[in-house]
């Protein structure tokens, strides 16, 4: 897994060339380096990364598996999300965001988080609002699917962290383009979230965490292909 703000995976020896493709061309999508319906080349991509057509078309495989790309015959477009798709990928986020929430409300309530932890937890979200008040819509983007990814980490289950990771990744090809359009990048319900999980309240942090993905629905208008909460 691609972790939202490292380079550690590029590290000499950690993977082999397929891998490493895969994990950049990932990246690439993620942070609105392509858009949607852009099309891909294996030449392209090849002289892009500097690596050969081998690792690049397993690459290739594995993101259309993910649902990233598409092949159109002639390479591969980039995918995006139609709107009854984003409703149901969102549907989808919602559970599992709440479930990550009252998880990890939990895991303080029985004293398994470190404050180091929780310090973190609230960093996440401050950075995702100093990106907000000078309108830096890829920086604000970017701090918030940290925010999220650290709130899964912390639930516990890596397997929930993984499917939330596979979700965030969808969402990312139609929400750069989106959130750039808003004027108001400010989340709302991060705090509640952190509160209560700092309290220990699996309850109430399930609680905000759903409010806060309705919001979101309703904010973006979920007939028109909105940009992840």
């Amino acid at each position: 897994m691609l972790s939202a703000g490292g380079r550690a995976s590029e590290r000499p020896g950690m993977h082999n060339q397929a891998e490493l493709a895969y994990l950049r061309l990932r990246e690439r999508l993620m942070s609105g380096a392509y858009h949607p319906g852009d099309r891909l080349t294996e030449l392209g991509i090849c002289e892009d990364l500097g690596m050969s057509r081998t690792p690049v078309r397993e690459a290739l495989r594995r993101l259309q598996s993910d649902g990233l790309v598409t092949s159109t015959g002639r390479g591969v477009v980039v995918s995006s999300l139609s709107p009854q798709e984003m409703r149901h990928a969102m549907q989808l986020h919602g559970a599992l965001d709440a479930l990550a929430a009252k998880l990890a409300a939990t895991a303080q309530r029985d004293g398994l988080l470190s404050p180091a932890q929780l310090t973190a937890l609230k960093d996440a979200a401050h950075h995702v609002e100093e990106f907000a008040e000078p309108a830096d819509p890829q920086g604000a983007w970017r701090a918030n699917l940290d925010f999220h990814m650290l709130l899964a980490r912390l639930s516990g289950n890596p397997l929930l962290e993984d499917a939330l990771d596979r979700i965030w990744a969808r969402f990312a090809i139609v929400s750069l383009s989106n959130v750039r359009r808003r004027e108001n990048l400010t989340p709302v319900h991060h705090e509640a979230i952190v509160s209560a999980i700092v309290d220990g309240d699996p309850e109430r942090a399930e609680a905000a965490a759903i409010a806060h993905v309705e919001d979101a629905a309703a904010m973006y208008g979920e007939g028109d292909g909105a940009e992840g909460p």
